[in-house]
Parts: structure tokens; C-alpha cells; sequence
């Protein structure tokens, strides 16, 4: 296969958009290459034209397109200090204050590691009934694979460390089973869940959302995009929202006056400032 160039790059850009209306072209090129690299060596397309042909051919192949494309979360209970934050300082009085259910956005849902986190740190805070958690994603394979629950058995290791760290209150092992090749998580604490397809625009987005999950997004963004997607975040939260990024995406205008301040620096959460 040969490696892709700037030049082959743009012209995919140029046909996802033309196309599709969906431009990739703020996306961090050098991440954006590799999986677009990836993608083709997974579905023997050997070339750039082979792969503008495959992209045009319908949506079947584009929705497999934007499942490759698309980042999944490395593991479960990733970064356990925040889950331990959200089960200590945050949920239980949050979610009381909360006049009707407590509206919880989870964009970019790939793979499912953030998403059955969450269901878990509720389900044994005995509050996944008093919330309202929508996840969202760009591909319908995605939802099929979450929905699924199945999941890979090296994550599945690291999770299990990380449910530790965590100081969760069961065993790991009641949320999952084995088989021969996979880890199949249990699904139905994804019964209350609403999932919705989105385009990499953020249309269809929930409105007055209490809390928004969003980790490790915005690196695969350039600066122009990551400030576009912040004002979306910023607008879709309710009074007094919260916004939780990455260890590595600090808000470089948080605690300025402008959009967020700061409620944990430590773990990346940050509250929607009033104006006054």
C-alpha cells in the first residue's frame, strides 16, 4: 500500500465533503492519516482512488469509513481519580439538586469504555434511574458494537486494574463474561440510554444537558475546530453545566472570564460561567 501524502489527504477531504457533507478537514491531519492508513489495510484498498471509489459507493461502506476513522476509548474506568470525584463529590448532590432527571451527554461514543463506566458508577450509586443519559456517534456500526457489548480482552485487563483503582463496590467480573476470544459486558444497564446518530458537526445535539463527557476528543482536533466545538459544548449546557475533557485538554480560557471556570484542574472539569 502506498502511504498516503498531503495531496491524497485533501482530495479525501474533498470527497467525504462533496459527497457527504462531512469536513474532516479540521481534524488533526497526522491521527486523521494513520487511521485512514489503517482503514486500508484492514479492507485491502490499495490505493487513494481505490478508496475515493469505495467512499462513493454508499453508505454502507461510508458508515464502515466512519467507524475506523473514529478514536475508541483505550479502556474502562480510564483515569480512575475522575470516576472516584464523579462518585464522591459530584453525582450524589448534583443529581439531587436536579428538578427532573439529570440530563448527561456522552458524544463521540465509539467503542463504549466511557459510556458503561458511567452506567456502572450509577447503577452502584443507585441513581442510573435518575438520570437521563444520551450517547451520541457518527456511525451506526458503533452503536451496534456498544450495544453489542462486546469488548476486547487486553482493554478488558486494563479495566479490570483500573475498576480496582477506582475502589468500585462490586466485583468487575459481575459486568462482563467470557467466551473464547471476548469480554461480552452487560448490556442491559444500557437500557436507559438514548443513542442518536450525529454528523462530526454536532447537529441533532441535546439541549440543557446537566453534564457533557467528553475525554480525549480534542486532540484529534485542530485549534480552530476544538474552539468551534467548545462554544457548541458551551451552548448545549444548561445553566450551571459541566464539562469534563481529557487530562490533556485543559480549556486554555477556563477561569478567564470568557466560557468555563475551573471546578477541578486535577481531572479537567469545568462549569459553565453565568454571565452577570
Amino acid at each position: 500500500m502506498t502511504e498516503l501524502g498531503v495531496v491524497d489527504i485533501r482530495e479525501i477531504y474533498r470527497t467525504i465533503n462533496d459527497t457527504y457533507g462531512y469536513d474532516f478537514s479540521q481534524f488533526a491531519m497526522t491521527s486523521f492519516k494513520q487511521r485512514l492508513e489503517r482503514l486500508m489495510i484492514r479492507n485491502n484498498i490499495s490505493n487513494t482512488e481505490n478508496l475515493i471509489n469505495k467512499i462513493k459507493s454508499g453508505d454502507e461502506f461510508f458508515d464502515l469509513f466512519l467507524y475506523e476513522v473514529s478514536v475508541p476509548s483505550t479502556e474502562m474506568f480510564r483515569d480512575p481519580s475522575l470516576w472516584r470525584w464523579l462518585r464522591e463529590e459530584f453525582f450524589q448532590e448534583a443529581v439531587a439538586k436536579s428538578l427532573s432527571k439529570f440530563r448527561i451527554w456522552v458524544p463521540n461514543c465509539v467503542s463504549g469504555g466511557e459510556l458503561y463506566s458511567l452506567v456502572i458508577v450509577l447503577h452502584e450509586m443507585d441513581l442510573l434511574e435518575k438520570v437521563e443519559i444520551i450517547a451520541t456517534t457518527i456511525s451506526n456500526k458503533s452503536i451496534e458494537y456498544i450495544k453489542e457489548g462486546r469488548y476486547d480482552l487486553k482493554k478488558l485487563e486494563v479495566s479490570i486494574e483500573n475498576y480496582k483503582r477506582f475502589h468500585g463496590h462490586s466485583d468487575f467480573s459481575d459486568y462482563y463474561k467470557l467466551d473464547r476470544y471476548y469480554a461480552f459486558r452487560d448490556t442491559s444497564y444500557l437500557d436507559s440510554v438514548e443513542f442518536r446518530k450525529q454528523k462530526i458537526n454536532f447537529d441533532n445535539s441535546p439541549q440543557n444537558v446537566r453534564l457533557i463527557l467528553f475525554r480525549n476528543n480534542l486532540i484529534y482536533f485542530n485549534p480552530t475546530l476544538q474552539e468551534k466545538v467548545l462554544q457548541h459544548m458551551f451552548d448545549c449546557l444548561s445553566a450551571n453545566g459541566y464539562l469534563i475533557t481529557g487530562i490533556r485538554e485543559q480549556i486554555r480560557n477556563a477561569g478567564t472570564g470568557k466560557d468555563f471556570e475551573v471546578v477541578n484542574e486535577a481531572e479537567c472539569v469545568y462549569k459553565k460561567r453565568i454571565a452577570v
